[in-house]
C-alpha cells in the first residue's frame, strides 16, 4: 500500500511537471550591468538564464552609435573569461549575438556574423555555444541562413511575445523563436501559461547609462522573486534558453543546422 500511495505521488507530480509552464530568461548585448546586478539576484533565486554575447573586443556597446562612454559590455579580458565560466558552472548558458552587431556589415557578412562569433566564443570558453540571439530581432531575414549552416541548435529573434506549447513544437520555429522584451515592471503571472513556454528577453539592468531599454534593479528584483515563488509552488520551470527549446521540442536530441545531432 506504501508503494503504490508512493508511485501514485510520483505520477501526480510528474503530471503537474508535464503542465506547468516553462519560463525562459534571457539577456542580449552582455552589458555589464546584466552581471553586476542582475546575476547575483538570479543566483540568489536559482534561476538559470542564457546570456548573448557579443563577439568582439570593444569595451562599450554599438560604438558606431555614439556609446563610447557609457552601455559598457563583456570585452572579453581574461577577468570577463574566468567570471563567464563560473556563470556557466552555476548552470547558466552562454549564447552568440554577432561579432560586429552593426545593421550594415551584418547584412554584407552573414556567415562570418554567424560562424565567427560561435568559434570565437567556443574558443575563449572552452565549451560548446549551440544558441544564437539575432540582432535588433529583425536581423533574422538575412541571419537566418548563415546560423543554421553554422551548427546551432536553435535561435532567439523577437518581439510578440508568443507561447508555445511544449512537447509539440506548437509551430515553433527553432531559428526565429520569438520572446516578450522586459524594459518595464510587469505582472509576472502574465507570463505563466500552463503547458506553454515563453521567452522573457532584458537588455540594460539599472539605468539609461547601463543598456538599451533598462529596468530598474528594483523592478528587476522584484520580478525574480515573483518567478521563484511560482516556480516553488510548481507552477513554472525556469530553463535556459536551450533547454527550453529542447523540452518545447519534446526530444533529448536535437537536430543542428547542418542535420547533425547534437
Amino acid at each position: 500500500m506504501v508503494a503504490e500511495s508512493l508511485c501514485r505521488l510520483l505520477e501526480q507530480y510528474d503530471d503537474a511537471m508535464n503542465s506547468s509552464a516553462v519560463v525562459s530568461l534571457t539577456f542580449d548585448d552582455g552589458f555589464r550591468c546584466q552581471f553586476e546586478k542582475a546575476l547575483p539576484v538570479l543566483n540568489r533565486h536559482h534561476l538559470p538564464a542564457t546570456f548573448f554575447l557579443i563577439a568582439n573586443k570593444d569595451a562599450t556597446h554599438d560604438r558606431w552609435a555614439g556609446h563610447t562612454t557609457d552601455w559598457w559590455k563583456i570585452d572579453w579580458r581574461d577577468d570577463d573569461i574566468t567570471m563567464l565560466k563560473q556563470v556557466l558552472l552555476a548552470g547558466h548558458e552562454i549564447g552568440s549575438h554577432s561579432v560586429t552587431h552593426h545593421p550594415e556589415i551584418m547584412q554584407r557578412q552573414p556567415d562570418m556574423e554567424a560562424r565567427d562569433s560561435k568559434r570565437l566564443i567556443e574558443d575563449w570558453m572552452g565549451s560548446a555555444v549551440t544558441s544564437f540571439c539575432y540582432p535588433f530581432y529583425r536581423s533574422h531575414a538575412y541571419l537566418a541562413g548563415a546560423v543554421k549552416n553554422a551548427g546551432y541548435e536553435g535561435a532567439r529573434g523577437g518581439l510578440n511575445a508568443s507561447y508555445y506549447e511544449i512537447g509539440k513544437g506548437g509551430g515553433l520555429d527553432r531559428f526565429n523563436v520569438d520572446c516578450r522584451q522586459i524594459s518595464r515592471s510587469e505582472s509576472v503571472n502574465t507570463w505563466i501559461q500552463p503547458g506553454r513556454w515563453h521567452i522573457l528577453t532584458y537588455h540594460g539592468i539599472g539605468g539609461a547609462k547601463d543598456g538599451w531599454e533598462p529596468i530598474s534593479v528594483e523592478q528587476f528584483s522584484e520580478q525574480m522573486a515573483d518567478l521563484a515563488r511560482f516556480r516553488d509552488s510548481h507552477e513554472v520551470e525556469v530553463l535556459t534558453f536551450r533547454d527550453g527549446l529542447k523540452k518545447t521540442l519534446g526530444t533529448a536530441e536535437v537536430i543542428d543546422g547542418r542535420g547533425d545531432r547534437i
